[in-house]
């Protein structure tokens, strides 16, 4: 028996019965547990009493370990608890964590190899909303990894996700004196690119033992002990101290087998981080990027013996996504590679924002119509309310229309001309102000459910912020109608490039607060974005009504040549068809508003900060809305990662 396994049937602080074994590393070991006052299984990491005679270790855990527990994420696995136990050389320190069914993200890639890009985008949301909460908190992961994210099975046949062992690294940079045989050392021991010569040479230090880098054998076990680390969680059905080494037989594994032994694993550590600086969130999101990486391509952009891959971080560009998967869009592929940069400053500066950036890259425009058919059904009602409401200007001007047609064959030429050019003015300012109605409306809608999905849609509440913000939003509007028509008038084209540019001038006006020159500046910028998508939109916005007027001319007769094609009947035909905006415009509206949203994921912006103009326009809060936006934090004041 093992002076791990010794501890198997022992009851920790009366409280915690280790059950059995579950896997092993440099710091300890993780084990099956009981709670003895709820009779509840758990996952408690136990660490090694060694480590228990550097005082510095000591303290740093009770940091670390009221960090990790601080975390309250969906996607972030529990820490329920720590403490100490036993006295003397026997004393252990321990953490207590959820028990999870599942794998971690390493056994599913060592039998997948590439993932498909839907999987991947959900798997770095979840990973990078779990991040992004420590960093709030003030914590880095510091050792985000494939072996450090677990897939737990949801019951409807698919998974969420739950990022591991928070703090756990910093914990060990703590624990390396003392393994080192040093009480004295630095509490961080990191290769400088200065050292990488002799590394190259010298021996891989494990934190436990210490073996030649040629003795594979050594290294091999030493490996298994390191996988061995993170996954805390093994379902029941293993036998009591099994432990499943992942085996990939390719250099990448090769690389990981020898890299993995040396300061948690380089092969996913930021230049910063091999360079021993002073590290801060863009340090995680270089990691999550090279998950990114190897979950698109198969492996990690750099791998070999550690010294390699410590040089190849601080001086190699990876190869691009595409070069190893020609199936990756090339936004996408320039997503990841942006996170691998070696400069800090060049790379998504937050992880949501990240996240943010490759969904709108993965997602295509076809995901956008279809998001925006599916709740243009869903809302129908709602919308089909708004449009004939905003409609009201249009039916008037219609029935004007109409009656004009019906005297028309008596008139002179005089008053056809007195009374048929305002009409048609009219007709051009009632349809102007419905559809800037129907825009900024929905604007609204679209935005609140993207936002706050839970809050029931209201009409009135969107309306409440297009009324105070009418005068801006009619000024901007008028500013982008007199642009287009300085256009028409040059040529065409000039025209369809003003609408292109401020296509987003709505949104941008009612959810961001800005006006005039200032909101044209907004919206073109967020049109830069991506002037491929936003112009494949302007031409289907175009074509659909256009689409949608034939059919029915055709259905109706509207379309006729012959004697009768200027009969009155046909013309007030003609004039109630336009009424058929009624049902179309509600859909073409929720397009820029979904468009506004995926410019803003372009740039890696989040929606947030919008929340605010929604909640300003509520005359009264429910509790039970007041209640799912109000969140517990032990610490609301927000910290510099350390």
């Amino acid at each position: 028996m093992t002076d791990l396994e010794r501890y198997v049937g022992q009851v920790l602080d009366e409280k915690y019965r280790l059950e059995r074994l579950l896997g092993r590393g440099g710091m300890g070991a993780v084990y099956l547990a009981t709670h003895m006052g709820t009779d509840r299984y758990v996952a408690l990491k136990l660490i090694a009493p060694q480590f228990m005679r550097n005082q510095e270790f000591v303290e740093r855990f009770k940091r670390e370990a009221r960090a990790a527990g601080r975390l309250r994420h969906p996607n972030v696995v529990d820490v329920t608890d720590f403490g100490f136990s036993g006295d003397g050389n026997d004393r252990v320190a321990y953490l207590v964590m959820e028990y999870l069914d599942g794998c971690t993200l390493s056994d599913v890639l060592a039998e997948e190899n590439r993932l498909p890009l839907y999987w991947v985008v959900d798997i770095l949301e979840q990973v990078c909303s779990a991040v992004h909460e420590a960093h709030q908190q003030g914590i880095l992961h510091r050792d985000l990894k494939p072996d450090n994210i677990w897939l737990e099975p949801n019951g409807l046949g698919g998974y969420r996700v739950k990022v591991l062992d928070f703090g756990i690294a910093k914990i060990a940079e703590a624990a390396a004196p003392t393994t080192m045989g040093s009480e004295e050392a630095p509490a961080v021991i990191q290769p400088t690119v200065a050292a990488i010569p002799a590394l190259e040479a010298a021996t891989l230090i494990n934190p436990v033992t210490s073996m030649p880098a040629g003795d594979d054998e050594g290294v091999t076990q030493m490996m298994a002990n390191t996988e061995e680390h993170t996954r805390m969680f093994e379902s029941p059905r293993h036998t009591a101290g099994a432990i499943r080494a992942t085996v990939v037989p390719d250099t990448a594994a090769a690389g990981l087998t020898r890299v993995g032994s040396i300061l948690g694993t380089p092969l996913y550590m930021s230049p910063e981080q091999c360079r021993g600086e002073r590290l801060d969130a863009r340090s995680d999101v270089y990691s999550i990027g090279v998950i990114a990486y190897q979950m698109l391509t198969g492996a990690p952009p750099f791998t070999g013996d550690t010294a390699n891959v410590i040089r190849s971080h601080n001086e190699v560009q990876p190869g691009p996504v595409r070069l190893a998967n020609k199936k990756i869009p090339k936004r996408v592929s320039r997503m990841v590679m942006s996170a691998l940069e070696k400069e800090a400053d060049k790379r998504p500066q937050t992880a949501i924002a990240f996240a943010h950036a490759m969904r709108a890259n993965a997602d295509g425009l076809g995901a956008l119509y279809r998001r925006a058919f599916a709740l243009y059904s869903e809302y129908f009602p709602k919308f089909l309310k708004l449009s004939i409401v905003a409609h009201i200007p249009v039916i008037i001007v219609t029935g004007l229309a109409i009656a004009y047609r019906f005297t028309e064959p008596k008139m002179g030429m005089g008053m056809k001309l007195s009374l048929g050019i305002p009409l048609a003015l009219l007709q051009i300012v009632s349809g102007f102000v419905s559809g800037s109605i129907i825009s900024g409306v929905t604007a609204i809608i679209v935005t609140q459910l993207a936002v706050a999905p839970m809050k029931p849609v209201q009409l009135r509440a969107a309306a409440g912020v297009l009324r105070r913000r009418w005068k801006p939003f009619l000024k901007t509007g008028l500013n982008v109608v007199l642009r287009m028509a300085i256009g028409f008038v040059l040529l065409i084209i000039p025209m369809v490039i003003v609408q292109v540019r401020y296509l987003l001038w709505g949104p941008v006006v009612l959810m961001e607060g800005l006006q005039g020159k200032a909101a044209l500046k907004r919206a073109r910028s967020l049109a830069s974005r991506s002037w491929r998508t936003m112009i494949l939109v302007l031409l289907i916005q175009f074509c659909v009504p256009a689409i949608v007027g034939a059919i029915i001319g055709g259905l109706l007769g509207l379309n006729s040549t012959g004697p009768h094609a200027h009969s009155w009947s046909i013309k007030i035909t003609s004039q109630l068809s336009e009424l058929l905006n009624i049902f179309v415009l509600p859909l073409l509206a929720i397009v820029p508003a979904l468009l506004y949203l995926k410019m803003r994921q372009f740039g890696g912006e989040t929606v947030t900060d919008v929340m605010e103009q929604l909640q300003d326009s509520e005359p009264s809060k429910s509790l039970w809305q007041q209640r799912m936006r109000t969140r517990l934090t032990v610490t609301p004041q927000t910290r510099t990662p350390v």
